[in-house]
């Protein structure tokens, strides 16, 4: 039987849950005001223009809008996703919806890291997002000849370890994800619940591949930038 106390807990546990997702949506823009990511294909113009490492202030300004938007939501996912499995624990009856957000806000969670992690790297597939004008055009173009024949300039370098750095923080975190749902699925077997167990294996599996998709992307990164640069990643 479950005590006031245990009531009340599991009230403030839930209002806690609500009010942190609304935060993650809303708190992020609301603090930071509007990105602007608009004006990414103008300012990176121009950096590709200067050739060199530095970004130059329009551009560095969305970075930092970016690296500070993403470490916002870090910041929020962390505890909502430490309630959300507290909650799986308490609530038997609910532990499967609760545990598939729980699954959903690790998701969100590692997409906000690469982000804090990668910030430029967040920013690149918008080249593809929309026509682009003569200067983003002609940039892309000579990215793509560097990318095919070299040498490559000092920004296309920043570029691909932007990329590069993007997908091993994915991949290490898809890693960690698969990790426990495998330790998940070893006791869900173990205690006989098996459409949980199948539904863990069927996770780990699925994030073993994005594992092996990101371990792929790093060992080899011109090809699959070459893609995000065309709009297919």
């Amino acid at each position: 039987m479950i005590t006031s106390t245990a009531r009340r807990r599991n009230a403030g546990l839930l209002a806690m849950a609500v009010l942190l997702t609304a935060a993650f949506f809303l708190a992020p823009p609301l603090l930071l005001g509007p990105g602007r990511l608009a004006g990414f294909p103008r300012a990176f113009a121009a950096y590709w223009s200067s050739g060199g490492p530095d970004f130059p202030p329009d551009l560095q300004h969305l970075i930092d809008y970016q690296f500070h938007y993403h470490l916002a939501r870090v910041m929020i996912a962390v505890p909502l996703l430490a309630v959300l499995v507290t909650l799986a624990v308490l609530l038997r009856r609910f532990r499967l919806p609760i545990g598939a957000l729980a699954l959903a806000v690790a998701v969100l969670l590692i997409a906000n890291v690469q982000g804090a992690v990668s910030p430029f790297g967040t920013l690149l597939p918008n080249l593809a997002s929309g026509p682009a004008d003569a200067g983003l055009a002609a940039a892309l173009a000579q990215v793509r000849d560097q990318l095919h024949n070299g040498p490559m300039s000092p920004a296309l370098h920043v570029m691909l370890d932007e990329y590069v750095r993007w997908h091993v923080t994915k991949g290490v975190l898809a890693a960690l994800l698969a990790a426990v749902l495998v330790g998940l699925s070893v006791v869900a077997w173990r205690r006989r619940r098996r459409l949980l167990g199948l539904l863990t294996a069927l996770l780990t599996v699925a994030a073993v591949v994005v594992v092996a998709a990101n371990v792929s992307t790093v060992a080899n990164p011109n090809p699959p930038f070459l893609l995000l640069l065309q709009g297919s990643w």
